[in-house]
């Protein structure tokens, strides 16, 4: 038997994107016959989801890329998905000899390529879809749209860490995430989130805020406090969960609210009412996609630059006119319809 092989993407959220197709793929194929390379995190993330499949580390960065060729050369595939479109990623699949790799059209390393999909220009189709058009190229159908479930040893703990703070009633939490790996670009300001925490926990009893992300985000978390002072009680879980305890975390309370970073998409994915807010980077492309998503975005004429910073210093303003009541006002529909579903 054949094996495929999938190289998933780097990203957090782009990794959640590429779910749909790898599910085509393994819907396909057979999940014991796929071979995923992949981030260490991923395996932890979504390993229970193609039961049987077969993991390979990804190279990082820095031209580490030949130490890996071996491990892919040894799986044998008759064929690589590659969702990244760095020439490295190119590059490992074709000194490890994989006879078809298919890939987006347009990108680095092309000729590296044996078959390509075709690529409009960012923002003229959602990544999403772009990932299903090479799962269409490697002979699959898209299939219907799967909730990303936490595991139970997850879950368990992410029960056991809301009761210990008297957290009982998850559906009265709010997730609030105001980092973003990316860059400045993509932070809405801490007292912006603070005060629609404020707003949201007033709105009924027993509401109450927990802050969350990995601890590259300790310094937003930490914004967000100072800027809440004591007219609400934060929750700060940051950096104390894995990302399969996030997820689960996401997955347990009533709502998320974050910038377009992994959270958003972790919750969405969940589906679970999330509200991602957009600065420099473009929701027709990567905007979260669930049942209960909504997305903040007010682009001024210089949206979407992409940039990870405003070239404008101090300007920003694809994220200072995105105000509070816009904000609320998404979160209160997102909920409103989780709560329908």
């Amino acid at each position: 038997m054949s094996r495929l092989a999938v190289r998933l993407p780097n990203w957090l959220g782009d990794a959640v994107l590429a779910l749909r197709a790898v599910d085509a793929l393994a819907a396909h194929a057979g999940a014991d016959r796929l071979v995923l390379i992949a981030r260490p995190w991923a395996g932890a993330l979504f390993g229970e989801r193609w039961p049987g499949a077969t993991w390979l580390l990804a190279p990082g960065g820095g031209g580490r890329w030949p130490l890996h060729v071996p491990a892919l050369a040894a799986a044998r595939a008759e064929k690589i998905v590659l969702f990244p479109p760095s020439l490295s990623a190119r590059l490992h699949a074709f000194f490890a000899r994989v006879p078809r790799r298919l890939g987006l059209a347009g990108e680095s390393g092309g000729l590296l390529l044996t078959h390509h999909a075709p690529r409009a220009t960012r923002g003229e189709r959602h990544l999403e879809d772009e990932y299903l058009d090479l799962a269409r190229l490697a002979g699959a159908e898209p299939v219907p749209r799967q909730a990303l479930r936490p595991t139970t040893v997850a879950a368990e703990a992410v029960r056991n860490g809301l009761a210990a703070e008297g957290l009982t009633q998850a559906a009265d939490v709010l997730v609030l995430a105001p980092g973003a790996r990316y860059g400045p670009a993509k932070r809405w300001p801490a007292e912006r989130f603070a005060e629609v925490a404020r707003q949201w926990a007033r709105g009924a009893p027993g509401r109450a805020v927990v802050l969350a992300g990995g601890p590259e985000d300790a310094a937003e978390t930490r914004a967000v406090r100072s800027a809440s002072a004591k007219a609400l009680p934060l929750h700060d879980w940051t950096g104390r969960t894995s990302l399969p305890e996030l997820l689960a975390l996401v997955a347990a309370c009533g709502g998320t609210l974050a910038n377009d970073s992994g959270v958003a998409h972790l919750a969405a994915a969940a589906g679970r009412p999330t509200v991602a807010i957009f600065g420099s980077t473009d929701p027709r492309w990567t905007a979260p996609r669930g049942p209960h998503a909504r997305v903040v975005t007010r682009p001024p004429a210089c949206s979407p630059c992409f940039l990870r910073a405003c070239a404008i210093p101090d300007r920003y303003l694809c994220l200072r006119t995105i105000d509070d009541a816009l904000v609320l006002g998404a979160l209160d529909d997102a909920q409103r319809a989780g709560s329908v579903a």
